[in-house]
């Protein structure tokens, strides 16, 4: 199992809290933009020209977060990792290439460091790619819970998010783990705060009312459909899939509002909306002849989450829904832990046998991703490929990492829809 990093800082506590230990070794030029980023977000970082220094300072204050230039040798870098994993506390580890394009020789290197990394005990994040920017620093600072000035930051509410137009959806793919195309994405919420930049959603919808958890279900949507014209003009015709509460598909006119914003291309694949197995179950009867309503308009239910809630996927099937995704939590180390690996296993066979798609998400290992393949889920979706990110850089990123067959553009030039595209994982 990866070890995690404890949270140092707890709201109201900001005094009596240790500041984050982050140490960067490699070239101080390079690093630069890196530690310009970390003091943003009070989580300063340390910098040091070589691994032996580096490790030196290390064993007297064991880093929570250390980001390692590429630049340095491979062998450097295996050896630094050995030091970091037999220290008392294990912290996390950023790999910082210094390429925006990797040769195949640099993704295999890359991916060995990952690899040894992870089998030391490591927290083991994406390799962070030039230009480096804030916000992706931010990410792995949030997600690592570095964050210093959380406890000083306002309380911001999703009724202020909608009433000041803060909010974003973000997408993260889908890939299908057998053939690696692209199948679709996962829109996620984010505020984008005007000084405060990037809060997710822990941050704001606990304790939201339910109109407004209702108000932005149905921005969510509109904002889905409308992102999804966005997309196919860019030649990316995904299925996109968003969260939504169950008392939505009660109370919001779903399907007059897919009947009147819907994409009309010929090639528009439909929409997916996301529920939770445990809220799913407390209104089953109620949300049937709306699902059923809802499939009318090329829009399928996913339970989300699935496993957690411990419900029947028997009585659960009296839904028209299309996908069911693993919860993650049976997703981590199910390459390794026994059990989660049979439960994962019970889940896919089940949901073959209803004829349903499975989608795991939280897949941050190549590993993970092999011994999900193996067991026959036909979906993935986690760090391991991308994380969550705005429009803008969603499609920037399949432009980059996307690569298109000959023959494939050439059906499409003959009007006909075009395969799911080829996605090649991050290192």
């Amino acid at each position: 199992m990866l070890s995690t990093i404890r949270n140092l800082f707890s709201p109201g506590d900001e005094d009596k809290q240790p500041e984050p230990v982050c140490f960067l070794a490699g070239s101080a030029a390079r690093l630069a933009p890196i530690r310009d980023a970390l003091a943003i977000y009070k989580a300063n970082g340390e910098h040091f020209p070589s691994i032996p220094a580096l490790l030196e300072a290390a064993a007297g204050r064991p880093p929570d977060l250390v980001f390692l230039d590429l630049t340095l040798s491979v062998a450097a870098c295996h050896d630094a990792l050995a030091a970091l994993a037999a220290l008392p506390r294990r912290g996390a580890v950023q790999l910082v290439s210094p390429a925006e394009t990797h040769t195949y020789e640099q993704v295999c290197a890359i991916g060995q460091l990952r690899f040894a990394g992870e089998q030391k005990g490591l927290k083991m994040m994406a390799a962070l790619q030039p230009p480096y920017q804030a916000d992706a620093v931010c990410r792995t600072v949030q997600e690592l819970g570095l964050r210093r000035d959380e406890a000083g930051r306002p309380k911001v509410t999703l009724a202020q998010a909608l009433k000041n137009d803060w909010l974003q959806l973000w997408y993260q793919p889908k890939i299908d783990l057998a053939t690696k195309r692209l199948s679709g994405a996962e829109g996620l919420i984010r505020v984008h705060h005007p000084k405060h930049g990037v809060i997710f959603p822990d941050k704001f919808l606990p304790g939201a009312s339910e109109d407004d958890m209702l108000a932005l279900t149905e921005r969510v949507i509109l904002s889905a459909l409308g992102d999804w014209d966005a997309l196919a003009g860019n030649g990316i015709p995904l299925k996109l899939a968003v969260n939504t509460p169950v008392s939505a598909l009660v109370k919001l006119p779903i399907a007059q509002m897919l009947r009147e914003q819907r994409p009309h291309a010929p090639n528009w694949p439909g929409l997916i909306l996301e529920v939770t197995e445990d809220e799913i179950v407390k209104d089953l009867d109620i949300a049937n002849d709306v699902a059923n309503e809802l499939r009318a308009h090329h829009c399928n239910l996913a339970i989300d989450d699935f496993g957690a809630g411990y419900s029947s996927l028997a009585r659960l099937r009296q839904l028209p829904f299309s996908e069911l995704k693993i919860d993650r939590s049976y997703v981590t180390a199910c390459d390794s832990d026994r059990t989660n690996a049979g439960v994962v296993e019970v889940i896919v066979e089940l949901a073959h046998r209803f004829g349903l798609k499975t989608v795991a998400e939280g897949i941050e290992t190549t590993h993970e991703s092999h011994k999900l393949q193996g067991i026959g889920c036909h979906v993935g979706q986690g760090y391991l490929f991308a994380r969550p990110m705005e429009k803008d850089k969603f499609v920037q990123l399949l432009r980059r990492r996307t690569v298109v067959d000959p023959a494939d553009q050439a059906r499409e030039s003959l009007g006909r829809p075009l395969p799911a595209l080829r996605f090649n994982a991050r290192p």
